[in-house]
């Protein structure tokens, strides 16, 4: 069992984010709407964290990440303009490691879809559906499930249903098992003569029929076994993979232009960008995390704040694309103040006018080299 995380200090149980499966010593399969819009250079995964309070596990940084082409989301054709109610087609990416994992065993991928009828399993950390305390699995968790054939998987949700791409499974026995949010990316596991195979990985659920958490139906797994020659290639093509983060240039003032530089790439953790694309966000924090929330229109390189943010947290950030995904990487945040009439801060930072030798430069990031990210293992 892998799960990735958000690098930082918090506790495990507040940074875990999606699961994943180990499939070699140093390649972690997932799910690819887990990787979409994150940035590689900013996550980390953690093998065998069973309990996520107290056992990290072993800890890899990641080295690349690759998407499996054709990689979709699907938006429901019930209600196409709630994310929640989406689905996905091809919904798989392989994470390489910055080393290899030497004491646990990769689980095989199985040789063909099982057929209907068959009993699986489902490993995962994900929420539970519940408030409070409660909210996520601390411990690894097992259900039980039973492979269903398509037709009766599209029955029970208006979502499209990839039959190529996209195993479904039922908890049969009406127990209650189903997946949730945070258990994307989490391996459905089939035993042959007592020896697991890897079945599935978690793409979506009920949730797509607008039904909560634990409301018994088909869940949808993207299928390695339709992939296994594209998910064991030797030479994967690779998303682009930041050196550092973009910069945000310029004195953080309202009214003067600031300029978001972008990244350095590391290139031989992943592969150029063919388009990169720029977007602006004031920042909030909730825990260890920053929120950003995009700035209408602010989508080019160049910004210049108003006076409604003063005193506000902002970030520029960056999409960059290329055939192997979509990665996103955001600034550090800064401060925007404003000036009186003689041109001195009044509000955050407090210093000489703006134009001054001694001016203080609220907008500028430190230095553009390339980060120990990009380092050759």
């Amino acid at each position: 069992m892998a799960t990735l995380a958000v690098t930082g200090s918090g506790s495990l149980l507040q940074l875990a984010g999606c699961g994943g499966a180990l499939i070699t010593p140093d390649q972690v399969l997932t799910a690819a709407h887990c990787v979409l819009d994150t940035d590689p250079s900013q996550q980390e995964v953690h093998l065998n964290a069973r309990v996520l309070s107290t056992d990290p596990g072993e800890v890899r940084d990641i080295d690349g990440v690759s998407v499996l082409p054709g990689f979709q989301i699907l938006p429901s054709p019930a209600d196409p303009g709630n994310p929640s109610d989406d689905s996905g087609r091809d919904d798989l990416a392989v994470i390489m490691l910055d080393r290899p994992v030497t004491d646990i065993t990769p689980i095989p991928i199985a040789p063909v879809r099982p057929a209907p009828g068959t009993p699986v399993s489902l490993f995962a950390h994900g929420t539970t559906g519940q408030a409070g305390q409660n909210f996520r699995d601390d411990v690894l968790h097992r259900g039980d499930l039973t492979t269903i054939d398509h037709a009766a998987c599209q029955a029970t949700t208006p979502a499209t249903v990839d039959e190529r791409s996209v195993l479904c499974a039922e908890d049969l026995a009406g127990t209650g098992v189903t997946g949730c949010f945070q258990d994307s990316g989490s391996p459905l596991v089939r035993y042959r003569q007592g020896r697991p195979q890897l079945a599935g990985i978690y793409s979506f659920g009920q949730e797509t029929a607008g039904n909560q958490c634990g409301i018994n139906g088909g869940q949808g797994f993207a299928d390695p076994t339709a992939f296994r020659t594209w998910i064991y290639q030797p030479l994967p093509a690779l998303e682009p993979y930041p050196a550092q983060p973009p910069v945000v240039t310029g004195t953080a003032m309202v009214g003067d232009q600031l300029t978001c530089a972008s990244p350095v790439w590391c290139q031989w953790r992943g592969d150029p960008p063919t388009r990169v694309d720029y977007f602006w966000s004031e920042i909030t924090t909730e825990g260890p995390f920053a929120i950003p929330a995009p700035i209408a229109g602010a989508t080019t390189a160049a910004f210049t704040p108003t006076a409604d943010l003063a005193g506000k947290q902002l970030a520029c950030g960056v999409t960059a694309r290329n055939a192997a995904g979509e990665m996103a990487t955001t600034s550090a945040p800064v401060s925007l103040t404003v000036r009186d009439q003689t041109g001195w801060p009044i509000l955050g930072t407090q210093g000489p006018p703006a134009d001054s030798e001694e001016a203080p430069r609220p907008g500028i990031h430190p230095s553009q080299e390339a980060s120990s990210a990009c380092a050759i293992a």
